[in-house]
């Protein structure tokens, strides 16, 4: 296979093993019930290049928690492929659109967590006035677009431009942070913020 074994110097081995264990946290910790759905990438922005979950279509992956480093999908913010036999997340475009937009960050959850779903299934902001924690503003949710295509990825790197954590209407939900730990705490937080703020609407605050 052509280029299979290039990017194989210990810091791109590194980002190639962070990036598969931020796809494997994702069925892990339940932010992918089905073991499907949602994807992570991680920056290395002294060489620019982004290493997001995928996996060859030979593999036969079944489950998030079987990636491993060597299958990651590598590209940049220009698009450019660095291994084509590995077949990449529907989302890469979106990944690369957030990148380009927040040159400040070097990891990207993108998640279908059941609370940060369901503002997702009503395509609401999330009022950050209802959670008890002195905030203010929202947890802004993208206005919907198919799956995989770039005007998903432009709505939604635009709705992460003022914000660390956004709603992707109907569909799920992504953090963003200097690293994949700090990114999946963001996660953890805007899925305690949307239960809290879905059950005070609900009690019609």
């Amino acid at each position: 296979m052509d280029n299979y074994n290039i990017f194989q110097n210990y810091d791109e081995i590194l980002f190639k093993n962070e990036c598969a264990r931020g796809t494997r946290l994702l069925n892990i910790r339940g932010y992918s019930p089905s073991g499907e759905s949602g994807d992570t990438s991680v920056r290395d922005l002294e060489t620019g290049r982004v290493y997001v979950s995928g996996s060859p279509e030979w593999c036969f992956q079944k489950n998030l928690r079987d990636a491993r480093g060597w299958e990651r999908f590598i590209t940049n913010t220009e698009e450019e492929i660095f291994v084509p036999w590995s077949e990449p997340t529907c989302e890469w475009y979106m990944h690369v659109a957030i990148y380009r937009k927040r040159p400040d960050i070097g990891a990207i959850v993108h998640t279908h967590g059941e609370w940060a779903s369901v503002f997702a299934i009503l395509r609401k902001d999330v009022p950050l006035d209802l959670i008890g924690e002195g905030k203010s503003g929202v947890i802004p949710c993208a206005p919907y677009a198919d799956a995989g295509t770039n005007d998903v990825a432009e709505l939604t790197a635009d709705a992460l431009v003022n914000s660390d954590t956004c709603i992707m209407g109907s569909h799920g939900g992504v953090a963003v942070g200097k690293t994949l730990d700090d990114a999946f705490a963001k996660v953890a937080w805007m899925e305690q913020a949307c239960e809290k703020a879905y059950y005070a609407l609900l009690n019609g605050r």
